[in-house]
């Protein structure tokens, strides 16, 4: 990865919002420029100097591991976030700092305005995020290797599927069967959904028994070295019946009909609508309220969000979920979740070889 280019892309935006520095508070976003992962770091970047900001908890893991960054340590509680703020902004010579208005509190907005006094502190809109959308070569290959680890426990939970399971044991299951492959962990709580629970898209996974001819609804999503996977599938005990094995066809069509249209220069809301038109024609419209599919990587949803309200152009290196869905109250729901990467001349399924 390469961290520096990162911090001076960063730069190029500070420069272009006309700003003399900005505070990166947010973890995934504090990772994302150096290679750490902590609640407890905060940046200072500016086209002058950079600092990071911890306390003595973090000390030696973060003087391991950050570069490019002059690292300030608070070693006793006398010293605060905010007053070493203010010390940083002013050898910085910063008078308009901005802020990711999306991960401070109010309460630490004011500690830290109080602190840096007569500058001004104003939001910077989510610039970083901004650059997270296009992934590295470097983050394909992490994202790709979450994804293996998902597909390869998917397939194992396949196997040993059985009507007296209940939906716990299948959750408590692919989360060791994660730690086991090589992954940190779990990127979200896995949803393994009996109908007609999963009506709910975020069905809360209890102690039902998974039972026979009646689908099956797993979301999964394995994290490796920071990066995150996402993978729905439906899965059978039996027979499915009439009414389902239609429901199902017509997130197949769904699907396809907006992965037809993925390639560099395409508008989000035009894949998005591919999908949802089609099921509204079918009669579902109303069932499916979610968008269609979101940004993975640092975060498990992150830009871009494909939804019809975002006119955006995709660009290359974007990697998203195409999720169309189904859910009817008291009846039960279906999801349909893979993940793309968009390439040069169209995309790529990320999950193409898991069966649907």
């Amino acid at each position: 990865m390469d961290y520096k280019k990162r911090t001076a892309n960063l730069i190029k935006k500070i420069d272009a919002n006309k700003l003399d520095a900005i505070l990166v508070t947010k973890p995934e976003n504090v990772f994302y420029l150096t290679s750490f992962f902590s609640d407890s770091v905060v940046l200072l970047v500016s086209p002058k100097r950079c600092f990071a900001i911890t306390d003595f908890r973090y000390a030696e893991a973060a003087g391991s591991a950050i570069r490019d960054f002059e690292l300030i340590v608070l070693n006793n509680r006398l010293d605060s976030f905010p007053k070493a703020i203010s010390a940083v902004v002013s050898r910085c010579r910063a008078k308009k700092i901005g802020f990711e208005a999306s991960s401070v509190t109010f309460s630490q907005y004011r500690s830290i305005k109080r602190a840096i006094g007569n500058k001004a502190l104003v939001s910077a809109a989510d610039p970083i995020e901004s650059l997270r959308e296009i992934k590295e070569a470097g983050e394909i290959d992490a994202i790709k290797r979450s994804f293996s680890i998902t597909k390869e426990t998917l397939k194992e939970v396949k196997r040993i599927l059985d009507p007296d399971m209940t939906e716990m044991e299948i959750l408590r299951y692919i989360k060791q069967a994660f730690i086991r492959k090589g992954a940190f962990g779990s990127a979200f709580e896995p949803i393994v959904a009996t109908q007609p629970g999963a009506s709910q898209p975020h069905y809360r996974t209890g102690a039902k028994r998974l039972g026979n001819n009646k689908p099956i609804l797993i979301d999964l999503g394995a994290n490796y070295e920071g990066y995150n996977s996402d993978l729905t599938r439906v899965c059978i005990l039996g027979k499915i019946k009439a009414q389902f094995s239609r429901l199902y066809t017509i997130l197949i069509d769904a699907q396809k009909r907006a992965l037809d249209l993925v390639r560099p220069g395409a508008k989000i809301s035009d894949v998005d609508n591919a999908a949802r038109q089609y099921i509204a024609r079918k009669g579902f419209g109303k069932f499916f309220g979610h968008s269609l599919g979101h940004g993975i990587g640092l975060e498990i949803h992150e830009k871009p969000t494909i939804t019809h309200r975002n006119d955006n152009p995709l660009r290359e290196g974007m990697v998203f979920t195409v999720e169309p869905g189904i859910y009817i109250p008291g009846y039960g729901g279906l999801r349909i979740e893979d993940a793309v990467l968009v390439t040069k001349n169209g995309c790529k399924v990320l999950t193409y070889d898991i069966d649907k």
